[in-house]
Formats: structure tokens, sequence, C-alpha cells
């Protein structure tokens, strides 16, 4: 299943931002930043479905929260 990831440069801005986007009724699941991306699997990433990605990124940048990347293609392997 593909979603996409919104990483961030601190666990401050990742839980910032599950809270702003559940607040709102955004699914959103903080996961460990894919060893694809970073390759010490540092920090943390939202997995969003593509039907929430861009009202969620244009809600995070209206509440200040800081974005590393914005909508990066992403297959689980669940």
């Amino acid at each position: 299943m593909s979603q996409f990831l919104i990483t961030f440069p601190s666990v401050y801005h990742a839980f910032r931002a599950r809270k702003i986007l559940t607040e709102r009724q955004i699914p959103v699941e903080l996961i460990t930043i894919p060893r694809e991306l970073s390759a010490a699997c540092e920090g943390l990433a939202a997995c969003l479905e593509e039907q929430h990605l861009f009202q969620a990124i244009e809600l995070l940048e209206e509440k200040d929260v800081v974005m590393l990347h914005k909508g990066i293609e992403y297959t689980s392997n669940k």
C-alpha cells in the first residue's frame, strides 16, 4: 500500500504534527524514518494517505511546524 511521508528535524515537531493532525481528524501514524531516507534510521516521519497529504502540509505550515521532506512516496511492507 502506497502512502506518503512528512519528515521532521526533531521528535518535538513530529509529536506536535501528530497532535495537530489528529485534532483535525486527519489520520496519521508516526513511524521511524525508513532506512532508504536515513542510513541511521533516526527520527520520526508522519505517514499519511495521499488524499490527506496536501491538507496536512498546509495545516502544519500554518501552525509553523518545521518539516524537512514533504510528501515522499512510501510503500510499506505491512
